[in-house]
């Protein structure tokens, strides 16, 4: 059960950014994310975007490049910073045409303001965070934008993290792992119960986001999920002109709606 609090905590949100960092930076998962397959909300975003997407690029945990090099295609100057030295490896030898530096999201400030025409933090990368970094981050990303540019971001979504159906189905996870890799999955299976037995405590709602340990990585993180509404305010608390959110199918998740059936939603915004 996840625990209900009254206010975000600044500790809790700290311990939370750590864990994750420490995670990424020092884990390899080249090897899981070297893809170039997009899902469908993606392929309508850069078709929907694409004039802002060909100038000055910056993408936020650029992993393995699975973003990257549809983005370089679109002829703009992209640069992707990511947390792991191996997965910037990787990008630099598999997409030469961009630009890459192993960086912490956090601190963004080496990054010129008024540069970017669009910033892209895709596959949840903001969910790495706590609340108070978070809404710090969004407004630093706002800094680096020129005036029109476009923010295109993805976030784990509260109300799907907190139906019935989604707890039944991360005990599931819990207990047989990935169906992709059974045989890893039962050889980790210690190691996602003592994850969970760690991580799992430090679980808690909140009235508009969730601080949630998902089956990602074998339970070893900490994820923030938000409602489609909240993440409206939170970027217009820091800036941005809101221009829409949708579900995986590409589909408008209108402001009111939970859209329950979604694991993540985009966002798109302006500065």
């Amino acid at each position: 059960m996840i625990k209900k609090t009254s206010a975000p905590a600044g500790r809790e949100d700290e311990s939370q950014a750590q864990l994750n960092v420490a995670r990424w930076s020092q884990g390899d998962f080249v090897e899981l994310y070297a893809s170039r397959r997009l899902r469908r909300v993606e392929e309508a975003l850069i078709d929907r975007y694409r004039t802002s997407l060909a100038g000055r690029v910056l993408e936020l945990g650029c992993g393995a490049g699975r973003l990257t090099g549809h983005l370089s295609e679109i002829g703009g100057d992209v640069h992707g910073i990511d947390l792991s030295p191996a997965m910037v490896a990787y990008c630099r030898r598999a997409y030469p045409q961009a630009s890459f530096s192993v960086g912490d999201l956090r601190d963004l400030s080496g990054f010129q303001a008024g540069a970017y025409g669009a910033v892209v933090a895709p596959f949840n990368v903001l969910d790495v965070l706590g609340d108070a970094e978070r809404r710090q981050v969004l407004k630093d990303i706002g800094r680096l934008m020129t005036v029109d540019g476009v923010l295109i971001m993805s976030s784990h979504n509260r109300h799907y993290a907190l139906r019935p159906l989604t707890r039944v189905r991360l005990w599931i996870r819990l207990l047989l792992g990935s169906p992709r890799r059974p045989l890893a999955s039962l050889r980790n299976l210690p190691l996602r119960f003592a994850n969970r037995r760690r991580l799992g405590k430090l679980q808690r709602v909140e009235d508009h986001y969730a601080i949630v340990n998902d089956e990602a990585h074998d339970f070893s993180v900490l994820h923030y999920y938000i409602s489609r509404d909240a993440q409206e305010r939170q970027l217009t608390d820091a800036g941005f002109t809101f221009v829409e959110c949708l579900d995986l199918d590409g589909d408008t998740v209108q402001r009111g709606e939970s859209a329950v059936h979604c694991s993540e939603l985009h966002y798109v915004a302006r500065r």
